[in-house]
């Protein structure tokens, strides 16, 4: 009986980061509902629940000893969904629908290009490095939700379709560039910074409801640590060269 529980638990174990998985593909299935039905805010929610989901199927899958190929596709294909489809489809509806309809599928799908690309280029990477190696696609969902969430019922204008052409097509190149950055999987959840963990996130979930401008300053300041990083480390390199 004991061996027959043992091998059913080592059955089911593998649904659990399936499972989760499964959560991150509906959110962002619902956030393109929301976007197409005008709701915005709900929308960018939608994509930054899928994004903290989206971080939990990958340490419950190592912790559980349930990882898998399926796993890792199915990850994939539902990121591909809620950080490449999702957060371009409600960048479309949100700024260029009214405006400049051809000229904004253009631009998003060039946004979904760059995170299909930058989704398979990771599950391929044999990097050695824990740092990512572009800007990760739930970074780029994350900075595209922030701005809605900032402002869900803009006006659309010149102004803003430019505006935000040039930011999605920067966080696109950033995607599929090669600037470092740092990753949570550096972070190693032993029993005493499990509890300074959950109080980040408390501390994101709640600026993420009282304080929007808090929120869109932490992703902004995400995407810009690539590159600025890299200038820096070059500064720094070439001042040793020099003197030495």
């Amino acid at each position: 009986m004991k061996l027959e529980s043992s091998v059913v638990w080592h059955r089911r174990k593998f649904l659990v980061p399936n499972a989760v998985t499964l959560g991150n593909l509906f959110c962002g299935f619902l956030a393109c509902i929301y976007a197409g039905s005008n709701r915005y805010e709900k929308a960018a929610v939608a994509i930054g629940i899928a994004i903290l989901l989206d971080g939990l199927d990958g340490r419950l899958a190592r912790r559980l000893n349930a990882t898998s190929k399926f796993g890792v596709e199915f990850d994939s294909f539902s990121d591909f969904i809620s950080f490449g489809v999702a957060p371009a489809y409600l960048l479309y509806c949100w700024c260029f629908r009214e405006l400049a309809d051809e000229f904004g599928v253009t631009v998003t799908f060039v946004y979904c290009l760059a995170c299909a690309a930058r989704l398979a280029r990771f599950n391929i990477s044999e990097s050695s490095t824990s740092n990512f190696e572009g800007l990760p696609t739930p970074g780029a969902a994350f900075a595209i939700a922030s701005f809605v969430f900032f402002s869900p019922h803009v006006q659309p204008s010149l102004a803003l379709v430019v505006f935000y052409s040039l930011f999605a097509l920067a966080l696109a190149y950033l995607m599929v560039s090669k600037v470092e950055y740092f990753s949570v999987k550096r972070v190693k959840f032993d029993d005493v910074n499990k509890f300074v963990m959950l109080g980040i996130g408390a501390t994101i979930a709640l600026t993420w409801y009282s304080n929007k401008v808090g929120f869109m300053a932490l992703a902004t300041f995400y995407c810009l640590s690539g590159p600025v990083g890299q200038i820096l480390r070059k500064r720094k390199d070439n001042r040793l060269k020099n003197v030495a």
